[in-house]
């Protein structure tokens, strides 16, 4: 493939997935987020020798793309390196916004996404074992009047990494006043033991 057919082809794709367009891409921009996510602790200035402009003018740019939300730093642990249960829970309710507020403080909780289809939430929760994954469910979920149907899944593995924020604020005093009753709700060994 020539040099020329290839810019043609990648200029065509390009516009097919229209992200450039969409978010307001210009090419330095999308090289500056491709060379951030590659390594996030690349220097502005290998940056700058990469697309060549001036270090400060990269640095305006990724000040640019902050402040329009394209560009954005999670910190986290990587589920796919990290001894964690990760589970994904789908719900079916009446009312998304007061399921997601009943976990704001809770520290397994790591996120939310509202969705279209049978289940209309997806929440994500990550913990030491999964004894306290179900009880989570079972003691929140299950026997919330708001909630019609659940069905948790546990994530095995990710094909890429997966940076998830723990959600462990110990200055926020209804996380640690949190009495977490819920993980007596997810240990069926007691009532096994009373067969």
């Amino acid at each position: 493939m020539t040099k020329e057919n290839l810019y043609t082809e990648i200029e065509e794709f390009k516009e097919k997935i229209d992200f450039n367009r969409k978010l307001g891409l210009d090419d330095r921009d999308t090289t500056i987020l491709a060379m951030l996510q590659n390594d996030p602790n690349i220097s502005q200035g290998e940056i700058a020798k990469k697309i060549k402009l001036s270090q400060p003018s990269v640095g305006a740019r990724i000040k640019k793309l902050h402040e329009k939300g394209i560009l954005h730093i999670i910190n986290g642990v990587n589920f796919k390196t990290v001894d964690l249960n990760l589970a994904k829970v789908d719900v079916n309710t009446t009312d998304t916004n007061a399921v997601i507020d009943d976990f704001k403080d809770c520290p397994f909780f790591i996120n939310a996404l509202i969705s279209s289809g049978k289940h209309n939430l997806c929440l994500f929760f990550m913990a030491t074992n999964l004894q306290r994954l179900e009880g989570i469910v079972n003691h929140h979920l299950r026997g919330n009047p708001k909630v019609k149907e659940v069905e948790m899944n546990i994530i095995i593995g990710t094909a890429k990494d997966f940076v998830l924020p723990l959600n462990i604020n110990y200055d926020n005093k209804n996380q640690v006043d949190c009495k977490q009753h819920c993980k007596d709700f997810g240990d069926f060994t007691a009532e096994k033991d009373d067969d």
